[in-house]
């Protein structure tokens, strides 16, 4: 086709060979035919353009729009990349099927429009072919995305209809009693398209609700209609002109709640004047109010609410999110992303805790002196060490332990105090459980493991109680067994040992403590026997034996067991008193190291236990002694280091043994009050923290928040040597009170909670 001065440009393509027998193709297609006036020919060139014009629209939806995006949002607006498929699979249909008909013309008109030499026919049907065969794949592979996706939403669709239908009958049988019990009316002010969802939400709090609008009901929801057809919701047709009327319209429904929702804007939008007069009447009333996109004339706040589902239905467990009017759309994205971060499973969760609560209420006590318990009726923390059961000398000549799942004999203060005992010691174990297990586990709690879980066993004979989340029983061969000690680090699976994960995943049974987290318990094998300490304060002594007997009769039945720990075996870990107790018993076990929290926790916030000019050494003790008693702490030497570790439940004693001058529980110097101090706590986990302070202010910081054990202290200068630029001069006569006012920033303490970014990205890439 000329070009004139432009005709430079496809001049390679009009050139000999293989371009000249193209060019003469396409030019037979171009201005020969529109010169002749052939409507077909330019029917064709029509065509092509639509076709070009149709995938450069696929190419900017595909691009435009990616799939993660889509699947993270879960928005039902998802942009443009659910058109892309539709579009593309237009665009390739029309293109094969054009292109037939075009090589069927050809053939019947005998290769009118293309030569038949030989060379120019083999160009033009290779061309052709490309142009059938390709199209017809691409069509192929997204007809089969699209119709994946309808038969998806048709099955999401029955499911809904089923759902609905059954939601309709049961509400329609209960309509008659919830009217006879319902709680004053609530009074949604709003066009008729708006209310339907905040009505749904009233309904659910089984109130009574008014709706009413200066629009007619046949202009509301479908849905809105049906349920004033029903008699769930009353609808008035109204829209009062100023405060004091809306004053008299609301004191005459007796409304006890306001909602305006046709504030947002839209072709109906309220006025704010009008919003104003509503909200002035409510507040005149002392009415709540929630005006939609106006804060100031709201008094309170329609959250984000999800409930996750149970067992049979929905459960007790609610999430609300609410952002106090600066952003309602982001709080439903927050709270999807909550709920789809949570398992689906804790929701059963929840009701088996509060099955299990109850059952621990309930268990050898009068119906009386229920009502005030709960499993935080425990005045010391988690691991407060209190008398142990089952020690030597606790309760010499009395034999074993009972239950305390028995009844006590009544007619005794001694039988009164051990019911009294026997409570406390369940809810507890209840709060343990809530805090150590994983939601899986909870969820899988039956009735006879909940009754187990709340006994206390005879430390001679202690039956196998078994996590509910490994149901499975790995075989046993008559062959003697093995035992491992296993550290599992200080919490995070990536922090495994590459022996450690081995064993985990071959092992037959597994004996965990209860602090390893879920995350690594995730590791074992569903078919794997798992079984948790159940230490909580008042049994360690007794957990420990048990854990140790299940060990022993696991190997003497062939059994590859592992006794996992979390840390390190041999650093407070008690694993030297298994390894003896294992070896009497002609078992020589093998022990695994773990990465030690002592060292690990403080690297995870960004402090060395040693660092030059701060730290020349260091102690690590522990803050319980053996059966609860107190521990002889070192003296302070400024170039020290003092890592505590299962101490921070008793940090007020254990600060007053550092500081006071005369404290018999201290060898040496006693520490400065204005000493650093970092509290660790779940370190390597995703919301570990550390709690910075003074010796002085730390027992205070602590108390203003909840715990998140376990946790460990750092005592010393080294707390603060590469805070910000650094100070490693303090052994160099820095002026410390200068030096701990420049850390804290003139506060008494400082928290920096979660993981960094760096570690987020590094954990996360790690596969276990």
């Amino acid at each position: 086709m000329p070009g004139g001065d432009l005709e430079w440009i496809w001049a390679p393509y009009k050139g000999v060979g293989k371009g000249a027998e193209m060019s003469q193709i396409d030019y037979i297609y171009g201005l020969p035919a529109l010169e002749s006036g052939d409507g077909y020919t330019n029917a064709q060139a029509l065509m092509n353009l639509l076709e070009a014009m149709l995938n450069v629209e696929y190419l900017y939806l595909r691009h435009a729009s990616s799939r993660t995006t889509r699947s993270t949002t879960m928005s039902k607006d998802y942009g443009y990349h659910g058109h892309a498929p539709i579009v593309g699979f237009a665009t390739v249909t029309m293109t094969w099927s054009k292109t037939a008909l075009y090589f069927i013309q050809e053939y019947f008109c005998g290769w009118c429009s293309v030569t038949t030499r030989a060379r120019t026919f083999g160009y033009y049907m290779s061309c052709q072919t490309v142009w059938i065969v390709m199209p017809v794949i691409v069509s192929i592979v997204l007809g089969r995305f699209i119709s994946s996706a309808l038969n998806r939403e048709f099955a999401l669709q029955v499911a809904y209809a089923e759902w609905a239908s059954e939601r309709e009958s049961a509400e329609r049988h209960d309509l008659d009693e919830r009217k006879e019990h319902r709680p004053p009316s609530h009074l949604p002010a709003s066009r008729p398209s708006r209310p339907r969802v905040r009505a749904f939400s009233f309904l659910e709090a089984d109130a009574s609700v008014l709706v009413t609008s200066s629009e007619p009901l046949e202009s509301a929801h479908e849905e809105l209609q049906y349920r004033v057809a029903a008699g769930e919701v009353r609808y008035i047709q109204s829209n009062p002109p100023d405060a004091g009327a809306w004053q008299a319209f609301l004191d005459q429904h007796e409304a006890s709640l306001v909602a305006v929702t046709d504030t947002l804007i839209g072709s109906s939008r309220r006025s704010t004047s009008s919003a104003e007069h509503i909200a002035l009447a409510a507040r005149k009333l002392r009415i709540p109010i929630n005006v939609s996109d106006l804060p100031d004339l709201s008094s309170f706040t329609f959250p984000s609410v999800h409930r996750f589902p149970g067992e049979s239905g929905p459960s007790t467990l609610q999430v609300a999110v609410s952002t106090n009017g600066h952003g309602c759309r982001l709080a439903g994205r927050i709270r999807r992303d909550i709920a789809t971060r949570l398992p689906s499973s804790v929701g059963a969760a929840v009701e088996n805790v509060g099955k299990l609560r109850a059952r621990a209420m309930s268990m050898s006590l009068p119906e009386e002196e229920r009502r005030d318990i709960s499993e935080d009726d425990v005045e010391m923390p988690l691991n407060t060490p209190v008398p142990q059961l089952g020690v030597a000398g606790a309760s010499a000549g009395s034999g074993p332990v009972p239950s305390h799942g028995d009844a006590p004999m009544a007619g005794t203060s001694g039988d009164v105090t051990e019911a009294a005992e026997a409570r406390l010691r369940r809810m507890r174990w209840v709060h343990q459980m809530s805090e150590y297990y994983s939601y899986d586990a909870l969820s899988r709690l039956t009735p006879s493991a909940m009754d187990e879980a709340l006994s206390t066993y005879s430390i001679t004979t202690p039956p196998p109680a078994l996590l509910p989340h490994h149901e499975g029983s790995a075989a046993t061969t008559s062959q003697q067994g093995r035992i491992y000690l296993v550290g599992s680090g200080p919490g995070h699976p990536g922090l495994l040992t590459v022996a450690a994960l081995h064993i985990l995943r071959t092992a037959t049974l597994i004996l965990s403590d209860k602090l390893v987290p879920a995350e690594v318990l995730a590791l074992i094998p569903k078919s794997t026997t798992l079984h948790i300490a159940k230490k909580f304060p008042g049994n360690a002594e007794g957990a420990q034996n048990e854990m140790m007997e299940l060990a022993l009769a696991g190997a003497q039945k062939g059994e590859v067991v592992v006794r996992l720990k979390q840390g390190d075996p041999f650093v407070y870990g008690r694993g030297g008193e298994e390894v003896l107790y294992f070896r009497e018993h002609g078992f020589e076990s093998t022990v695994i190291p773990g990465v030690s929290s002592a060292l690990a926790g403080p690297l995870m916030m960004g402090i060395p236990v040693t660092q030059r000019g701060v730290a020349e050494s260091l102690i690590l003790c522990t803050g319980v002694g053996r059966q609860g008693r107190a521990v002889q702490l070192p003296g302070y030497i400024k170039s020290r280091t003092l890592l505590v570790l299962m101490g921070v439940a008793r940090i007020a004693s254990i600060v007053d043994v550092l500081t006071s001058a005369t404290s018999r529980g201290r060898d040496g110097t006693a520490y400065p009050k204005q000493l650093p101090i970092a509290v660790v706590e779940r370190a390597s986990s995703p919301d570990q923290r550390v709690v910075l302070s003074t010796l002085e202010h730390i027992e205070e910081a602590l108390r203003s928040m909840e715990e998140r054990p376990p946790g460990m202290m750092v005592i010393g200068w080294a707390a603060l040597a590469l805070e910000g630029k650094g100070r490693v001069d303090v052994l160099d006569g820095a002026d410390e009170a200068q030096v701990v006012q420049e850390w804290l920033g003139g506060e008494a303490w400082k928290v920096r909670e979660g993981l960094s970014d760096e570690w987020k990205e590094l954990l996360g890439s790690v596969e276990v």
